[in-house]
């Protein structure tokens, strides 16, 4: 039996009080979970109505059975009616299917998504184009075997841009080596870790809302006992 770890941090950019991202979670009716973070265009309660809309839409979608591929089309195509084509968004889906055992990663996001399976740390990247913007935009599906120890980790391009205001930015070597050694059990902590890293480097001001999701699988004890925490500033 496996179990699936999830975890993930948000923070706001400076001086504005709401994050423009929007992180879910949703079970599958086949069974498995799907990690969503959608980000939308620009900062604040405007970005965050966008992100809002794709994510729920998602949530919907992906609870009435949808694949996660047509759940991407069908929330581009939903984004461009309603707006027009004048307003982008970037969407990240991680899922386990038990369905068919397997780690489906569906991205519209210039971020990609970092592995670990294996022993190997690498990166799912390459082209993947925001939604909103074009009638036929289409996301880039990656599926990959559900192997013990894996995991998967992807942000909003706030992580991306942390310290660049000061010449600075992720040490990602450090991290991917991180990465490699950390257990499954440990991801809540590594996220934690990441996203301080971040702030530090635009000290303690993000330029721009920084997400961070992660999903791990691991091994587990036959117990049917399924956890979830969270902590939310009001």
């Amino acid at each position: 039996m496996f179990r699936i770890q999830v975890a993930w941090s948000k923070m706001p950019k400076g001086g504005v009080g709401t994050s423009g991202d929007s992180v879910e979670l949703v079970e599958r009716p086949l069974g498995g979970v799907t990690l969503i973070l959608a980000d939308g265009q620009g900062s604040g309660p405007a970005a965050r109505r966008i992100s809002r809309m794709v994510s729920m839409k998602a949530v919907s979608l992906i609870a009435d059975g949808s694949r996660d591929g047509a759940v991407a089309r069908a929330v581009q195509d939903m984004l461009y009616t309603a707006r027009e084509g004048r307003v982008t968004a970037t969407l990240a889906l991680l899922t386990v299917d038990f369905a068919t055992r397997s780690l489906v990663i569906s991205r519209n996001s210039p971020a990609p998504v970092v592995v670990r399976q294996e022993g190997r740390v690498f990166r799912i990247d390459g082209a993947a184009e925001v939604i909103g913007t074009y009638r036929r935009t289409k996301p880039q599906v990656t599926e990959l075997d559900l192997v013990e120890g894996t995991i998967c980790l992807t942000f909003s391009d706030g992580l991306s841009q942390a310290g660049r205001r000061y010449g600075r930015e992720i040490d990602w070597a450090a991290w991917d080596t991180r990465l490699a050694a950390s257990d499954v059990d440990e991801l809540a902590d590594l996220v934690d870790a990441l996203m301080q890293d971040a702030v530090d480097l635009d000290q303690g001001r993000p330029g721009d809302d920084i997400s961070i999701m992660a999903l791990g699988v691991r091994r587990d004890d036959q117990s049917s006992l399924r956890r979830l925490s969270a902590s939310i500033p009001f």
